[in-house]
């Protein structure tokens, strides 16, 4: 294959690194967030067990597994949002915000009022913020119109804009491009990458889908079990600018993540292809 797109790995090897958290006095941003030894217990069974994971200023972190493994229960965790039964979470941020799987818009507010709930600045600063946050992710027609006008994908883009909009320190993002098409998730994970490097936040990124978990973070938590626990982390061996340009290479980082998935599985459970 001559197309320049592509990667021969055959050519050029790419070496995927497996390893716990490094240390923390490592070379990496400020930490801004630490969890040690986490549980959340629920009567059903399902939760998180003894997690220890920390996220670092201007770190993407992309948490993906089975359904029931607790992805969604460790973003609430941090958002506290649910209390531990057990361990500490140090939270060392000031401003967190957060990208549900539905937007939860007020429906008696436009999509710039709704945007502009989170911003504290003077009223007509808020206004301006909050349609500059909609034209982020190609909303600036809608900024008037109302939830019951807008389609679900635009829905979640106004909950994005939202997020972004508070200017935080750590960004959670649950599912959020769940219900966008191929084209639009593409362009909301390059504005997510360039508000990561522009403003140095960190991002902590949970996804059933490892296309969008490899094309966009720097490092891969696997979970899986029930309560859920950490089963391995990867580190992405591409450079943010370099994950377009070698689709072959990204493409076996993603094999290894679903590896790790699938054998976090349970014994005799449906494995995918």
């Amino acid at each position: 294959m001559n197309d320049p797109r592509y990667c021969d790995l055959r050519a050029c090897p790419l070496q995927v690194e497996t390893r716990r958290p490094p240390a923390l006095d490592d070379t990496r941003g400020e930490r801004l967030l630490a969890l040690d030894g986490v549980c959340r217990h629920f009567e059903a069974g399902a939760g998180v067990q003894g997690v220890d994971l920390t996220v670092h200023r201007g770190e993407i972190l992309g948490v993906c597994g089975a359904s029931g493994c607790g992805k969604s229960t460790l973003l609430r965790l941090v958002a506290e949002r649910e209390t531990p039964t057990a361990g500490r979470i140090d939270r060392r941020f000031e401003r967190l915000g957060m990208v549900f799987q539905e937007p939860h818009l007020l429906p008696w507010l436009s999509a710039r009022d709704n945007v502009a709930l989170v911003r504290r600045d003077h009223p007509t600063e808020n206004r301006q913020a909050a349609a500059e946050a909609l034209a982020s992710v190609g909303l600036q027609h809608a900024v008037d119109q109302f939830p019951a006008q807008l389609s679900g994908g635009m829905r979640q883009r106004v909950g994005i804009a939202r997020a972004l909009a508070a200017d935080p320190d750590l960004l959670l993002m649950d599912e959020p491009f769940s219900s966008l098409d191929y084209f639009t998730t593409v362009d909301l994970l390059e504005l997510v990458r360039r508000r990561v490097l522009e403003r140095d936040i960190a991002v902590v990124f949970v996804s059933h889908d490892v296309r969008e978990v490899t094309r966009l973070c720097d490092r891969v938590v696997v979970m899986g079990g029930s309560p859920g626990r950490i089963l391995d982390q990867l580190l992405n061996p591409l450079p943010h600018d370099e994950r377009e340009s070698r689709p072959g290479a990204l493409a076996r980082f993603e094999d290894q993540v679903l590896e790790a998935i699938r054998d976090g599985q349970p014994d005799g459970a449906a494995r995918g292809p």
